[in-house]
């Protein structure tokens, strides 16, 4: 490209000629959800499919009262369409300050646009931090890139003059002009991923166990129901229309419709919460790994500290050599919180020219510059000179304190020292005692002097800081060592950031990481659960599963509170949805190959899902519960939803016998079952709601108080019969029965061999 390209770049006459022939920067590759897909999502899914079809048998036996449990399908849709479509418009709010951007030269100036704004043959500006948005060609400068994103390699590789550089990749240092010569699905990475799902599935425990059910369920439904109306039709004679609604009875029985449903607009409200808090939560289940961690990495500058530094002492620097530090620094293409306060510092010094910069990269540790023919370097002790005692002795009196302490060289020769502090955030010191008395391990990984690294995480509260390990001359292997017993690193390498967290997670630890650097991306792409800052590298911001939008990183108590209360009260509620489709599939089996009919009608059980399972399991999901996530999500839920299926069951056959004597009228059945099933599933709320509150205890009464007023002023509604005075006491003593069988049970703990 001529000069005048490289220093006016696209007019707008032709930036106008190129989106005009749809030469611009679209995929049309979006992560979040459409409302057309929420909608079609909570409406047209598989349970929603199979209750209406059960609602047209009930319509043509005529009971259409028995068609009351559509009523909970369509307002669970409502909810769910209604929630999702909610937090989607505030997490999109929020995902507008979170696009990607890029510095672009037109008509001679820079201007700042969106990923999707640049046009084939933009000219754009690349440097320290930046991701690359658009394969592009180097026209100007130098750059170091790291392509792990597309290869898997981690090195770094240098683009010279007529490179290419590619989307998906980033700057690690340098500073160089590009013109863009692929856009949109031309890119290098649009090939790579174009037979890969556009949404990226978080690992999630939860997901994977409902999915799992679903499955499950999914293939014994439609079997079952088949044959219990055969059983009860063909085999035992009971009239079409009876054995129509007893089929349906147990087909809805057998369908949590609303475990989806609860999970989904627990997770979103979690994340609508947090979008309060500034917080943007790129991927609902990434809350349930929040949840989980017990180990988090992070780094001191940008995160104990608020990344705002100031000179505060210079050592043997003359005015001579100041002018020639504020000449290198305002030489350099890129700039960081370092280069700001020593430029801020320096600024009085009489400027000089430099005849060739050399920018900041994280694996050389210094900046630079040649100056006629003396070669000057600014950065970290061991990275420029051969170790002196005297020296080091000297440097540990500042890093001891918590300063940082910049090695000047002259033709690798010592000339002088720069002290700096770094600054700690506010409110530091109680987001460290949160992670602490929490049980949460604090890693402090740091690409700084390791003595000034633990100072500082001292001063943050930040427990065992004593024994500090410097990584600048540490091999692979001790590394792997060290991590799992030391918590403060210093020297620490982007390779070497990226290996200790595979290395926490090979030894079972989930892990977190915080971090807002280039060299922070391989470590965020490897941990469990990711945060950064809105302020953050491209790279950075753009993988992380969560965005301070603030950069306030005392926000983190409550996202971790958040997560847990998300995952604990899908957790506690699941039980009550599991409970009911066990004894449904238990009490199918039971009739098709024991009892003579189902002994539930299908309002009947639309009562009992409504008063002890959804209302509960609605308000309880809303309740705090920050206690650490403990257990897995199939052992919690299966461990009482299973025993409290047998219970029923147990109670049930008890029954039956009792029928068989002519002690209870065969028209009672329903009422009977109706009521001990009742009490199991009070038992059930009341097992998840210890310790009782005033709602839980509300919550209770709802159930019992509901059920009576169904029972004494809607009988012929719900087809319960009155009892006698004989009933009445042998029903008293089928909910001890029950009530006993769930105790005993419940102590096997057989769920232990659930994985």
């Amino acid at each position: 490209m001529n000069d005048k390209y490289i220093n006016r770049g696209l007019t707008n006459k032709e930036v106008q000629e190129r989106i005009s022939a749809d030469k611009i920067n679209i995929t049309n590759d979006n992560s979040s959800k459409g409302v057309k897909d929420i909608i079609i999502s909570n409406t047209f899914n598989l349970f929603n499919a199979i209750n209406i079809l059960l609602a047209i048998l009930v319509l043509i036996t005529g009971h259409f009262r028995n068609m009351l449990f559509m009523g909970i399908v369509i307002i669970n849709t409502i909810t769910g369409i209604y929630q999702e479509l909610k937090a989607k418009k505030k997490l999109d709010q929020l995902k507008l300050l979170n696009n990607p951007k890029a510095t672009l030269i037109r008509d001679g100036h820079e201007i700042v646009v969106s990923e999707s704004e640049i046009v084939i043959d933009d000219l754009m500006i690349l440097k320290t931090g930046d991701e690359i948005l658009c394969d592009a060609i180097i026209i100007e400068g130098n750059i170091e890139v790291n392509e792990s994103m597309l290869t898997g390699e981690s090195d770094n590789i240098t683009k010279h003059l007529d490179d290419e550089v590619l989307a998906g990749s980033f700057v690690t240092s340098g500073y160089s002009k590009v013109r863009v010569n692929h856009v949109g699905y031309d890119n290098y990475m649009a090939h790579i991923l174009k037979n890969i799902k556009k949404e990226k599935r978080q690992p999630s425990v939860i997901r994977e166990t409902l999915d799992r059910i679903i499955k499950t369920i999914t293939v014994i439904i439609i079997p079952l129901g088949l044959l219990i109306f055969f059983k009860q039709f063909i085999l035992s004679s009971i009239p079409f229309d009876d054995a129509i609604i007893q089929t349906v009875a147990s087909v809805v029985g057998m369908i949590p419709e609303g475990l989806v449903l609860l999970t989904t607009v627990a997770l979103s409200i979690g994340c609508l919460n947090l979008s309060y808090e500034k917080t943007l939560v790129q991927e609902i289940y990434s809350l349930e790994t929040l949840a989980r961690v017990n180990t988090l990495c992070l780094d001191k500058t940008g995160t104990l500290t608020n990344g705002k530094m100031r000179v505060i002492e210079t050592i043997n620097i003359d005015s001579k050599l100041s002018s020639i530090i504020a000449s290198i620094y305002n030489s350099l293409k890129t700039s960081n919180m370092t280069a700001k306060a020593i430029i801020d510092y320096f600024c009085d010094c009489e400027k000089i020219e430099v005849d060739e910069a050399y920018e900041f990269s994280s694996s050389k540790k210094y900046s630079g510059a040649r100056i006629g023919d003396d070669i000057y370097k600014i950065g970290a002790y061991t990275y420029l000179l051969e170790t002196n005692p005297n020296d080091l002795k000297f440097i540990e009196s500042y890093t001891k304190q918590g300063y940082r302490v910049l090695t000047v060289t002259k033709n690798d020769k010592l000339e002088g020292y720069i002290i700096i502090e770094d600054e700690l955030r506010n409110n530091v010191k109680e987001t460290v005692q949160f992670f602490n008395d929490n049980d949460v391990n604090l890693k402090i990984i740091s690409g700084d002097d390791m003595r000034t690294v633990s100072a500082i995480a001292h001063k943050a509260g930040v427990k065992n800081t004593v024994d500090a390990i410097d990584c600048g001359n540490i091999d692979d292997d001790t590394l792997k060592e060290k991590v799992l017993t030391h918590t403060v690193f210093g020297r620490v390498t982007p390779d070497q950031k990226y290996l200790m967290i595979k290395t926490l997670k090979e030894n079972g630890y989930t892990v977190g990481m915080v971090g807002d650097g280039v060299n922070d991306t391989m470590a965020l792409k490897e941990a469990d659960f990711s945060i950064s800052f809105l302020s953050a590298a491209d790279s950075a911001r753009n993988i992380a599963n969560v965005i301070l939008m603030d950069d306030d990183f005392s926000h983190m108590p409550s996202i971790v509170k958040e997560g847990r209360r998300v995952i604990n009260n899908i957790n506690r509620t699941s039980t009550l949805f599991l409970s009911k489709t066990a004894m449904s599939i238990l009490l199918t089996v039971a009739t098709i190959f024991i009892m003579k009919e189902y002994p539930f009608a299908p309002i009947q059980l639309t009562l009992l899902s409504t008063l002890c399972i959804g209302i509960p399991s609605f308000v309880l999901s809303l309740e705090p519960d920050y206690n650490i996530v403990k257990g897995s999500f199939a052992r919690n839920i299966i461990s009482r939803a299973v025993p409290s299926a047998i219970s029923i069951v147990i109670a049930g056959f008890v029954l039956e016998v009792l029928v068989g004597f002519q002690l209870i009228e065969s028209t009672s059945i329903n009422t009977i079952y109706s009521i001990f099933t009742l009490s199991i599933f009070i038992s059930n709320i009341i097992y998840i709601s210890i310790p009782i509150n005033v709602l839980r205890a509300s919550l209770i009464a709802l159930g019992i108080i509901g059920f009576l007023l169904a029972y004494f002023i809607f009988a012929d509604i719900f087809y319960f019969v009155f009892l006698t005075t004989k009933e009445i006491l042998i029903t008293l003593c089928l909910i001890i029965v029950a009530n006993l069988c769930l105790f005993f049970i419940g102590k096997l703990k057989f769920d232990r061999y659930i994985k």
